[in-house]
């Protein structure tokens, strides 16, 4: 083979190499400023799909009323704002009495009575339920209350720093159907005079059932009296931190009413005496709250559970005069019980074991702060109770063998403590 011939393949001996090809320009500084420029999330966002369909739309017309015509007319007028189907929806709602039925209010109780009346229209009647809260009330604005809408059976005003005797006479005399009265924090509130009531009453009662007076401080026991004496058909009372109430006011209720839950926490001014007297609603009596009445001991309390021996609820917290004896007649007593609350008491271990043996019904127990209680009485609780599901041991001498028992006995109850090491 010659000198000059072909080595390989595309290769020969005396041929030139071909020279690389030139490299590519670099692209100019302008190039690259307005690369970097270019908002490259924007071709994604602006090539996202259909848009979707808004869920609102998947639900017909009918349906959206169904479900509209639930709130009350406050709501409803919120609602009007979101868009104009629902704007259209509410109008087509506000002239059925359905939603009129309860009406919740704000401002000066005179405007607002005024302003729902207007917007009600022909639907005024239907108007079962009106709340107000820290409204400004005048005499003028409740006799416009109870002239404009005359079917109430339910009235919430609390708060109000102005509601007095004056204007709650016109709602009580002239509210022919009501029913239930909150009152709740209305400090200068009392009961109007039974002398003033008798001649705007003289041919009915009103057929309240339920009153709340809680945190109504100017209550009295001569406002109690009249209270009584206008009403009775009442079945609730609650008189919450009345601290003007007495024995005396305490004494008038079994003369005229058959009350099945009365509240008297926190009337310090009630004692033994004034259970005396309670006892006499016997088994109609099913809840009672003496919270806090610090004159109320083992006497009182053993002559209530005698004769009310059907309550479900007895609250005797700070009631610190009571001991082992009143426990024992609750227990035996009122075998019944479902809830019941000794904190700050002095009960001990005997009173406790006799309570758990009587009361195997019992669903809540609270004895926060019981000093003299141990774990000998807290196993008899979770053995006899085992249906407990909420009790209360913090600020007590328990331990962790009492807090086993009752996890062992008591599968769903909740136990509130205040020791780190339950576990």
């Amino acid at each position: 083979m010659s000198s000059g011939s072909c080595s390989g393949p595309g290769v020969c001996g005396g041929a030139r190499r071909r020279p690389p090809p030139p490299p590519e320009p670099a692209l100019s500084l302008a190039a690259d400023l307005s690369e970097l420029s270019l908002d490259q999330g924007y071709h994604t966002l602006a090539d996202c799909g259909p848009p979707r369909r808004r869920r609102d739309n998947t639900l017909s017309d009918a349906l959206w009323l169904k479900i509209l015509s639930y709130l009350e007319v406050s709501d409803l007028c919120r609602m009007s704002r979101v868009c104009r189907r629902w704007s259209r929806f509410v109008a087509r709602l506000t002239v059925r009495p359905e939603p009129w039925r309860r009406v919740r209010a704000a401002g000066p109780l005179e405007i607002a009575a005024r302003c729902a009346g207007a917007r009600a229209g022909p639907c005024v009647s239907a108007v079962r339920e009106w709340r107000s809260k820290t409204c400004a009330i005048t005499v003028a604005g409740a006799q416009l209350l109870a002239a404009t809408f005359r079917n109430l059976t339910h009235l919430a005003l609390t708060g109000s720093n102005t509601m007095d005797a004056r204007a709650l006479a016109p709602l009580i005399t002239d509210l022919v159907d009501l029913r239930h009265i909150d009152l709740t924090g209305c400090p200068n509130v009392d009961w109007p005079e039974w002398a003033w009531l008798e001649s705007r009453l003289t041919t009915r009662r009103p057929p309240i059932e339920y009153i709340d007076l809680t945190d109504c401080s100017a209550v009295s026991d001569a406002g109690l009296c009249a209270l009584l004496h206008t009403c009775p058909s009442l079945q609730y009372l609650y008189l919450r931190r009345c601290t003007l109430v007495t024995d005396a006011g305490v004494r008038w209720i079994p003369s005229y009413c058959a009350l099945k839950e009365l509240s008297v926490s926190d009337c310090t001014g009630v004692t033994d005496f004034g259970l005396y007297e309670l006892a006499k609603l016997g088994p109609a009596l099913r809840y009672l709250s003496v919270a806090k009445c610090s004159q109320v001991s083992d006497s009182g309390i053993s002559t209530l559970a005698r004769r009310c021996y059907k309550l479900r609820y007895l609250n005797a917290r700070g009631c610190g005069a009571l001991g082992d004896d009143g426990v024992e007649a609750i227990g035996r007593g009122c075998s019944r019980l479902r809830a019941l609350d000794l904190g700050a008491t002095d009960v001990s271990e005997a009173g406790l074991q006799i309570l758990a043996r009587c009361c195997p019904n019992l669903k809540k127990l609270a004895l926060r702060g019981c000093e003299l209680i141990g774990d000998d009485g807290l196993e008899a609780v979770a053995y006899y109770c085992r249906g407990l599901t909420q009790l209360n041991i913090q600020d007590t001498p328990v331990t962790l063998r009492g807090y086993r028992a009752v996890k062992k006995y008591c599968k769903r109850c909740v136990i509130e403590h205040t020791n780190p090491g339950f576990c």
